[in-house]
């Protein structure tokens, strides 16, 4: 796991927002599991929007990070952070 992955990682763990998601990493991505009646719709539009804050708290050098997103055993949406 790339330190830029690994912050990403523990900085959603340990933010009270996301609190109810599952963050796991998988090669270079994110995989992120968030509960089953969450509105997958509405969050892959707000999704930018939910993690931009923690973006500037981010130290490592920045990379091309994917983020899994869904509510079962497959990604409902694919978010890629350049």
């Amino acid at each position: 796991m790339g330190k830029y992955q690994q912050e990403w990682k523990q900085m959603l763990q340990k933010d009270e927002t996301f609190e109810d998601w599952k963050v796991r990493s998988s090669g270079g991505d994110l995989l992120i599991r968030v509960p089953e009646e969450t509105d997958m719709d509405m969050l892959k539009v707000q999704f930018s929007d939910l993690i931009s804050p923690i973006a500037p708290l981010i130290k490592s050098p920045k990379t091309t990070l994917k983020f899994y997103v869904g509510n079962s055993d497959e990604a409902d949406f694919i978010f890629t952070l350049n």
